[in-house]
């Protein structure tokens, strides 16, 4: 038996519980991100004319640079533990360059948002104009973002490999088994 073999027999079948919960909070984490980013511009451009930001937008700043610092501890933490557990196997469906695009696509996603994290902070406490960086990651994360769920569907829908049911919240509950 090839060594290659006898490691692909030692992948976990499914994500742990751990692994599973801070997939969908980085998730949900992102979204409130995504609905905070808009204090950001406008606490800026407001102190930029000399006025005072508006209370409740200098709070969602706060909310956004913390939570991109959450963000960055928690990309981490899954890095970390998918070194430490593994992740499951691709799909039946998936062959060949699918699997390539796939682990090329989580990759990024860590290499994306931990960069966000980064230069959020760089920008909010250091230096401003790496914010135009920010602002790029941020765009390659929606297509991250959008090829992620879009392969995540075409690969339960049309490969019928289960590959959602995987990182679902069945197996977050307790059922890991669970189809």
């Amino acid at each position: 038996m090839s060594t290659a073999k006898a490691l692909q027999r030692e992948r976990p079948t499914v994500y742990t519980r751990t692994q599973i919960a801070l997939h969908w909070l980085v998730a949900a984490l992102v979204l409130v991100q995504y609905g905070t980013s808009g204090a950001i511009m406008r606490t800026h451009a407001v102190h930029l004319i000399g006025h005072r930001p508006n209370p409740t937008d200098l709070f969602l700043h706060t909310v956004h640079n913390r939570i991109g610092l959450g963000i960055v501890v928690l990309m981490l933490g899954r890095l970390a533990l998918r070194l430490w557990a593994g992740a499951p196997a691709p799909g039946d469906a998936a062959r060949g360059f699918a699997v390539r695009v796939a682990l090329i696509v989580h990759l990024a996603f860590y290499a994306v948002l931990i960069s966000e994290g980064v230069t959020g902070a760089v920008a909010t406490y250091l230096w401003w104009p790496i914010s135009s960086v920010h602002q790029v990651l941020f765009k390659m994360l929606l297509a991250l973002v959008t090829i992620h769920v879009g392969a995540a569907f075409w690969s339960e829908l049309v490969g019928k490999d289960a590959v959602m049911r995987r990182i679902g919240f069945k197996q977050l509950l307790g059922n890991r088994n669970a189809p």
